[in-house]
């Protein structure tokens, strides 16, 4: 308990059980083993405390209880208070302090965030100590799990933060057994580089004697070379001497011709300077000339611009009159394009008209003429038969009707 380094060594050791809901069951069916190689990479190592915090550990679903009876909830919180109190009683007879703890879940990055800075400033306590510290945060540990479950246990009859508290203490002691391979692994890697770092110390070793050596004969060599160099700089001397009065005379000639070269070019600079003379007073002649020819050209293009706009002006003023002249001959247009629409409407309305008349008239000559045959066949109105005749022409008619 407490999640010391010793206690998962020695749990290490034995098959792992997890405890749930007040069952026991072995943890090869349900845990997940974390396997690290044999050859661990230092890359797998940093990883595995990231793997472990993202592990979730979940109870069977065939192990589940959602509460327990009541009974049987009032009997555990009586047992887990007086084992409470034994441990209250113990701790004060004792006069052991309360160790704060944290129940909570704490990675081994920010539970141990201060361990390098501290390193060479905490002192290496005695073995003893440790036990007694060790002790004494397990009885504070198991003092506020049973406080926890004693609360847990009246509130809701069951002990889900006990559970909780459980799990994440496992996870926590899987951390630090991955902490204690890292830890092996880099002790190892360790061992390994004390045997290469002897080695290259007896190789450096070697190596510095033949340099030992070799810089003995550097300087032998080195005196040889200064004595040869001090001969060699004499001799540099007098060739650089002599070489200096050659170079003397040689540059004396030269500036004669310079400075010979150097009268030429004052005679020139001078012709030049009287031809400068001149052309500065030709252009500035010219520049005069060209800045009244400037003048008059801005006067020109005043006026022009003048009599332009003014033209302008007058054009603006004629659109602006053919525009009013086109809006009324647009509404005039509008106003004889609507009456022509009126007038080819009643147009065609007239002749539909006399059309429609036309054709009663034909109907009606035709009504006229059927109605004319059939007085006449029937000896109507004014086709009406004398009466001399009126048995033959009744028989006849009779005829006529079968």
């Amino acid at each position: 308990m407490g999640g010391s380094s010793k206690s998962s060594s020695t749990d290490s050791s034995n098959p792992r059980h997890q405890v749930q809901f007040g069952i026991t069951r072995d943890e090869s069916e349900e845990s997940v083993e974390l396997d690290l190689p044999s050859e661990h990479s230092e890359t797998e190592i940093e990883n595995v405390n990231e793997r472990l915090r993202h592990q979730t550990r979940l109870p069977d679903d065939d192990y589940q209880i959602k509460n327990l009876s009541r009974v049987l909830a009032v009997v555990t919180t009586v047992m887990l208070q007086m084992c409470y109190q034994k441990i209250a009683f113990f701790r004060t007879m004792n006069k052991m302090p309360r160790v704060p703890i944290n129940l909570e879940y704490v990675p081994l990055d920010e539970k141990y965030n201060n361990a390098e800075r501290e390193i060479g400033v905490i002192l290496h306590p005695s073995e003893e100590f440790l036990n007694y510290r060790k002790f004494q945060k397990d009885l504070s540990w198991l003092e506020n799990v049973l406080k926890s479950v004693i609360v847990d246990l009246q509130k809701s009859f069951y002990f889900d933060d006990f559970i909780k508290i459980l799990n994440e203490d496992e996870m926590t002691r899987q951390e630090e057994q991955t902490l204690l391979t890292s830890k092996m692994f880099n002790l190892h890697e360790v061992k390994k580089l004390r045997t290469y770092l002897d080695l290259e110390k007896k190789e450096l070793t070697r190596e510095l004697q033949d340099v030992t050596e070799e810089l003995g004969n550097f300087k032998d060599q080195l005196n040889d070379d200064i004595i040869e160099s001090v001969v060699k700089l004499n001799y540099v001397k007098e060739w650089q001497k002599s070489r200096g009065e050659q170079n003397t005379s040689i540059l004396n000639r030269q500036e004669q011709k310079l400075i010979k070269m150097s009268e030429n070019m004052t005679t020139e600079i001078e012709k030049e300077i009287v031809i400068h003379d001149e052309m500065c007073t030709f252009l500035e002649m010219s520049l005069d000339e060209f800045q009244e020819e400037i003048t008059k050209w801005m006067e020109k293009y005043d006026m022009d611009t003048e009599e332009l706009e003014k033209a302008v002006e007058k054009k603006k003023i004629e659109l602006e009159q053919q525009k009013d002249n086109h809006s009324k001959l647009l509404e005039e247009f509008n106003y004889r394009q609507e009456e022509m629409d009126k007038y080819k409407a009643h147009k065609l309305q007239m002749q539909k008209e006399a059309e429609e008349i036309q054709r009663q008239t034909r109907a009606a000559t035709r009504i006229q003429a059927w109605w004319r045959g059939v007085m006449f066949r029937k000896g109507l109105g004014p086709f009406k038969r004398k009466k001399g005749k009126g048995k033959k022409g009744s028989g006849s008619a009779k005829k006529h009707k079968k």
